[in-house]
């Protein structure tokens, strides 16, 4: 884990160091989750983007149901990057509207398998039940594109 030291001019911020499990390149301010695995080496290492269904009760669709972080830099196929988990960053968005102050969460809607966030008074059937996907607190009336959110990863 890395934990930024503090600045007066920058907020703080902790970082992941993490595996790219995903196939293709991890893009900066998506939202990614854990890697479904049985293999010991592996849990806990391997990130893909955020591409299940968000569901009220269990959080994330997938085996691995927990938010990791977000995309700080491009991270190759296969490469070691590192994720954002703490403090403030901007985060790709998939719907507009919440004010600031929204609890945001990962989720996919089901066309899009890229690490997007929802707001809770996002799609139907999203709701504050899904903990396991909590990204964190939007900082900003979030836009279409991105929005500045005090991440709670860890």
């Amino acid at each position: 884990m890395q934990i930024q030291q503090l600045n007066r001019d920058d907020p703080d911020k902790i970082f992941i160091t993490v595996e790219n499990a995903e196939g293709s390149a991890l893009e900066p301010n998506f939202v990614c989750e854990w890697t479904g695995t049985t293999t010991d080496a592996d849990q806990g290492r391997k990130v893909e983007l955020v591409d299940s269904a968000l569901h009220t009760v269990t959080g994330l669709g997938a085996a691995t149901g927990k938010v990791a972080g977000v995309v700080t830099e491009t991270i190759a196929t296969g490469a070691i990057g590192r994720l954002q988990v703490w403090g403030p960053a901007k985060v790709r968005v998939k719907t507009s509207g919440a004010p600031a102050g929204t609890l945001v969460m990962g989720g996919s809607d089901g066309t899009n398998s890229h690490g997007i966030i929802l707001p809770s008074n996002g799609a139907a059937g999203n709701g504050i039940g899904a903990v396991q996907a909590i990204v964190g607190t939007s900082l900003e009336s979030v836009n279409a594109t991105n929005a500045m959110v005090q991440l709670h990863c860890m």
